[in-house]
């Protein structure tokens, strides 16, 4: 049985955000010295979008007439995920029966889409500048019965409200998805799904479109480039002499400490 990898991409957007972000912190998370965090966000989507790529992965093979049982089910996928990552918290084997449930509402609420399943966990790959490799891993991507192509993003929340969909609109990755899927789809390519999964009782659900940005697509690739040069300009220098930014938004904003913040205030020593 295949486990699909639903994991970061080689060179994505987390890499440029957090160069654009804080070169120190880039620094310090290529450092080796910023363990990973497992927070409970963090583990409740991972498990809930390995188990709808399992669902959406089976889907394709019965729609292409391959062989759906070469692919775990969403729930054995779960229960596999969680067995991969048990050592690194608990929270993964404790969170397992809330994700099952959550990925079980949702292949019930969505039983009838009418979606043609093209690629699950697709990574995406481009030369920017024909020099810097930018890759970005696509959740799922579907073409709908007019035949355009969607990009589809899940994202998991407590809840769902609709001031949260325009914070995506100017968010690198949904840009990137743009850029990939114009250069990929051409035409046929529609844009980009924010499928949100509301993780708490009540399970809720709610696709909608991410609204165009034409001038930030246009903008994206020299802002990628920028960020490369950034980071050849530092690279190889010790974290604590990569360039600061200081500001709470950053440092410690809505969702606590940076994972750096020790190493900032004390030094890496």
């Amino acid at each position: 049985m295949k486990l699909i990898n639903a994991g970061p991409s080689e060179r994505g957007w987390h890499r440029i955000e957090s160069a654009m972000r804080c070169p120190r912190l880039y620094a310090w998370e290529h450092s080796g010295l910023v363990e990973r965090q497992i927070s409970e966000p963090l583990a409740r989507g991972s498990l809930i979008h390995v188990g709808l790529a399992h669902h959406y992965q089976r889907m394709k093979e019965n729609q292409l007439g391959g062989d759906p049982e070469q692919w775990y089910t969403y729930e054995d996928a779960v229960q596999a995920l969680a067995r991969e990552e048990a050592n690194t918290s608990p929270l993964w084997e404790k969170l397992v029966p809330l994700a099952i449930d959550v990925c079980s509402a949702y292949i019930n609420n969505w039983l009838h889409e009418s979606w043609r399943i093209l690629e699950v966990e697709y990574e995406l790959r481009a030369k920017v500048s024909g020099k810097y490799l930018y890759t970005q891993r696509a959740d799922l991507i579907v073409e709908d019965p007019d035949g355009k192509v969607w990009i589809v993003e899940h994202k998991t929340a407590y809840r769902i409200v609709s001031k949260t969909l325009r914070q995506y609109t100017l968010d690198g990755q949904f840009i990137g998805y743009q850029m990939f899927g114009r250069a990929k789809y051409g035409e046929r390519f529609a844009g980009v799904i924010l499928n949100r999964i509301k993780a708490s009782p009540k399970y809720d659900f709610d696709r909608r479109p991410i609204e165009p940005a034409p001038a930030a697509l246009k903008d994206f690739v020299p802002s990628l480039v920028e960020a490369e040069r950034r980071v050849e300009t530092w690279q190889g220098k010790e974290p604590r002499e990569w360039p600061m930014t200081l500001t709470n938004q950053v440092c410690y904003g809505k969702y606590g400490q940076c994972d750096a913040y020790n190493l900032c205030r004390f030094g890496g020593e």
